[in-house]
């Protein structure tokens, strides 16, 4: 099974890294959902956006981005990105 090899950084902290099924990233564009063998792409991030990423094992990972960039080229995806705040502790506190 082809898998996605995700790696999400900021410039103070790798935010997350492993093998993934499943990437959705808000873009300036839209949403754009990642699965394994998606076409090579670059994009820039929405000034603030949700990342949904299903791993291969264990539960999903949901931050919230402000700004960056994303790459996906051979079922590798990067994404860099100004800040990342945890989504699921934001909605906890509201």
């Amino acid at each position: 099974m082809a898998v996605l090899n995700v790696e999400v950084v900021t410039r103070e902290t790798v935010v997350w890294r492993g093998e993934a099924k499943y990437v959705r990233a808000r873009t300036a564009d839209g949403q754009l959902g990642i699965l394994p063998g998606h076409v090579a792409t670059m994009a820039l991030l929405a000034e603030d956006g949700e990342l949904v990423i299903d791993p291969v094992d264990g539960q999903r990972h949901t931050s919230r981005l402000q700004e960056g960039f994303l790459t996906v080229a051979q079922n590798r995806v990067v994404i860099a990105a100004k800040s990342s705040s945890d989504a699921e502790k934001e909605r906890s506190a509201a």
